[in-house]
Formats: structure tokens, C-alpha cells, sequence
């Protein structure tokens, strides 16, 4: 496991307006990998509208935990550069402790606008939703590329038929979550998947999911490649479906690749009978596609009853340990005795 080191944080030279109302505790959570141009005024940009803003260092390689610590944000290191997923994780263990109301994300490159912090907590302060997801299409309000909003709406369509979840903007890394979100999720991801693989959990755990509209700021030009990048989302993608939704994207092939077998095996049979010859290569074709679909149908079912086994058992254990620590916490006090009924 990665160790991980927790700069000191400066107090803050004004208290939030979270923090003047005294009732709900917000904390943001911001990854950042050589974000040093612009994560100090990010940082300073979110202060006034959450009560801790948690920066993960995702092995940067210049000064970003360092201006982020001046700005005054709980820094967490993390010692190499293990991707997004594992910088959310991490955010989300450092922000824990204190008993956040909401813990909203944002990016480090001042992409988001942390004055709209405040409408995206707002669903799940009031009990609406446990996931807001800032969508940048809901109500266009930026100026976006064209190419780019043709590529994110490719991306969320995909996404939204295989996760089953339906929202505007799948790629959006502008979210909310509640305390039950945030215990319940933890990301896999080791690519640029993130936000996809999200969609895939928020179905598992049976998250409510909601949207409201944000702006977006292109300040930084293109990072990557973005036929590149959504090559790789496409195919991070497949992987989740295969992983999560085996009957689906490997059983159903294989009755479908079956059944082309059965039909060529029917077409032979009857080939054979109106000309007494064998179709030796079509033949050979069918057994092919026959035993290969039904191998691929077994395999999907035996993926689909291991990842319920393992879930099973993955909730059984939580529930002990769960049960040790609520064990281990709980002491019984005898009440103060009378002073009528001492000897």
C-alpha cells in the first residue's frame, strides 16, 4: 500500500460561509498531477465555499503539493503517479475524518468553477441524491469545441447503454457525494476511465443519481489526444462490461455465435441430402462456431455467478467487521448508586 504523507495545513485567514452557518461540512476533494500553474488559485477559488479542500499530489513532479499546502489545502502525497482512481480513493479516505455532509470533486487545472459548489452539494444536502454529477450539456453554457462535445456525447451514449445508468454528461469530473456514496465507492480504474467506471458502481450500489448544469473553462489546451483518449475510455469500457456484465458481453455472443452454428450445421444437413456430398469446410466451420458459442455462454455464466459469490461474500465480511468494531466500541456504564442505598 502506498504510504501516504499529510502536509500541515495553514488556518484559514476567514472562515467559509459554510463553516459561519455551523450546520453542514463540506469538504473538496481536487487531484492534481503537475498542476502547479494553476492549483494555488483553485485552491484559493474553493475555500470560500467548502470547509476543508483536500489536494491529492499524484506523484507531481514539480511544485504543486507545495503551492496547494501554501494556499491552504490539506495536502495528500501520494509517492508515484498511479492515475486518477487511485487519487480519488485517496482524497476520499483523508476527507473521512471530518464527517463531511458532502465531499464534492474537482479538477486542478481550473477546468470548474468552485462558485458552483453550492448548487451541486445543494440535492444532496436536501436529501434528493446521493451522486450530483455537473453536467456540462444539461444547459450548455460554455463555449465548447464542437469536435469535443461530438466526442463526449459518443462517450456518454456508449456509456449510459452499458452501465444502465442515464445521465447528460458521462465523462464530467464535477461531482458531489454524500457520506454513503463515498463509503460505498472505490475505484479500480487505472486508466482514463474513471468517470465510466462510476456509472458502472452507481448501478451496483443502487446510488440515486443526479444532474445539475455547469460551466467549463478550457485554459490548458488539449492535455492528450483526444481520438487517442477516447479510444482508451472506449476500451476501458469494454473491460468494465466484461468484468461486470459477463452475460451480457460475453454469454449472449456466444448463444448468438451457437445458433450461426446450428443454422450452417441445418444448411449442411440438407446440402447433403438433395447432393449426397459433404460440405467438408462448412462443416468444419459449424462444429467451430458451436463448440466456441457454447464455450463462450459457460464462461459468461460462471463470470456472472463468481462476481455474485464474491460480492456475497465481500458484503459478509463487511457486515463482521462492521459488527466486531460496533463489539468492540460499545461499554456499559452502570449508573451512579443512590446515596440512600450505600452501606
Amino acid at each position: 500500500m502506498n504510504k501516504i504523507e499529510l502536509l500541515p495545513v495553514p488556518e484559514p485567514s476567514e472562515p467559509s460561509p459554510v463553516r459561519a452557518a455551523g450546520t453542514r461540512i463540506v469538504v473538496a476533494v481536487i487531484p492534481a498531477y503537475n498542476e502547479e500553474r494553476f492549483i494555488a488559485s483553485v485552491v484559493l477559488s474553493t475555500r470560500p465555499y467548502a470547509d476543508v479542500v483536500v489536494v491529492v499530489d499524484d506523484g507531481s513532479s514539480d511544485r504543486s503539493a507545495d503551492l496547494a499546502a501554501a494556499a491552504g489545502a490539506v495536502v495528500v502525497r501520494q509517492p508515484r503517479n498511479a492515475g486518477k482512481a487511485a487519487a480519488l480513493n485517496a482524497g476520499f479516505r483523508a476527507a473521512l475524518p471530518f464527517k463531511p455532509d458532502v465531499v464534492v470533486c474537482l479538477d486542478g487545472d481550473a477546468q470548474h468553477d468552485p462558485a458552483e459548489i453550492p448548487m451541486l452539494a445543494g440535492p444532496i444536502l436536501a436529501g434528493q441524491a446521493d451522486v450530483v454529477v455537473g453536467s456540462r450539456f444539461l444547459e450548455v453554457k460554455s463555449a465548447i469545441p464542437r469536435w469535443r462535445r461530438a466526442g463526449q456525447h459518443t462517450l456518454t451514449s456508449i456509456t449510459n447503454t452499458l452501465s444502465g445508468v442515464q445521465i447528460t454528461d458521462s465523462q464530467s469530473g464535477y461531482r458531489a457525494f454524500s457520506p454513503a456514496a463515498v463509503q460505498a465507492l472505490r475505484f479500480r480504474s487505472s486508466g482514463l476511465s474513471l468517470e465510466s467506471e462510476m456509472q458502472f458502481l452507481f448501478e451496483h450500489a443502487k446510488l440515486r443519481v443526479s444532474e445539475v448544469p455547469i460551466s467549463v473553462r478550457y485554459t490548458d489546451g488539449n492535455k492528450r489526444n483526444p481520438v487517442i483518449h477516447g479510444l482508451q475510455v472506449l476500451d476501458a469500457m469494454l473491460s468494465l462490461v466484461a468484468r461486470r456484465r459477463p452475460l451480457l458481453f460475453i454469454s449472449l455472443p456466444g448463444i448468438v455465435t451457437s445458433c450461426l452454428g446450428l443454422l450452417l450445421g441445418a444448411y449442411v444437413t440438407l446440402r447433403m441430402e438433395q447432393t449426397g456430398y459433404l460440405l467438408t469446410g462448412t462443416a468444419m466451420l459449424t462444429v467451430l462456431l458451436t463448440i466456441g458459442g457454447l464455450l463462450l455462454a459457460l464462461s459468461g455464466v460462471l463470470l456472472h455467478s463468481l462476481g455474485h459469490f464474491t460480492g456475497r461474500l465481500r458484503e459478509e465480511l463487511k457486515d463482521l467487521l462492521e459488527g466486531r468494531e460496533l463489539t468492540g466500541a460499545v461499554s456499559v456504564v452502570p449508573p451512579p448508586a443512590k446515596a440512600g442505598n450505600a452501606s
